[in-house]
């Protein structure tokens, strides 16, 4: 290790790794492209990010996240290859109560539905429970995007809420669904 340089925090699951989102994921061109691709961030409901966007204001979105205190950003790579293909948050931590928040970005889109979520998820969700003592974890996600219910629910989370025609999605209001997870219902396969 070269004097002065920060140990990265990783985290592995069965098919990603979970690495510190660092300078070099936020230089990443393939970075700022997967927030300007519109398949790619309609699913996850993050369509402010197809408004004009600059790259100091993303610099700015990450610093403020790794400033907070109350978040932990991750670079989901491919453990086979070490390939740099998303994104993941344990956000909004409230201390106090032991609750985050998961957001997640699969932005390479040829890495869809290879399970690559779903251990990113598992894999944060392990950390926040273990590492940092959360006792709750909750996620939302459009309706639509079924792929990523079944993903919660294959995860332990349940459903708690649904806020009916809130999302406007392709000239449509779709529903928002609430999922939350305790650690206690955490299911790791």
């Amino acid at each position: 290790m070269k004097e002065g340089r920060p140990i990265m925090l990783e985290l592995p699951g069965h098919k990603i790794v979970l690495r510190e989102f660092s300078d070099a994921h936020l230089n990443d061109p393939n970075y700022f492209a997967w927030l300007r691709d519109l398949e790619t961030v309609l699913p996850i409901y993050r369509v402010e990010y197809l408004l004009p966007l600059t790259f100091d204001a993303l610099r700015a979105y990450v610093e403020s996240l790794w400033k907070s205190g109350r978040d932990a950003f991750f670079a989901i790579h491919e453990k086979e290859t070490g390939k740099f293909i998303g994104t993941q948050r344990v956000g909004h931590i409230d201390w106090r109560s032991g609750i985050g928040d998961l957001g997640i970005l699969i932005g390479d889109r040829s890495c869809w539905g290879r399970g690559y979520a779903t251990d990113a998820i598992r894999t944060a969700s392990r950390y926040a429970f273990t590492t940092l003592s959360l006792r709750r974890l909750t996620a939302g996600t459009p309706a639509t995007n079924e792929a990523m219910c079944r993903c919660f629910k294959r995860l332990g989370f349940r459903e708690e809420g649904r806020l009916r025609k809130q999302l406007l999605m392709n000239g449509r209001y779709e529903d928002h669904v609430l999922f939350g997870l305790l650690k206690e219902e955490f299911q790791e396969s």
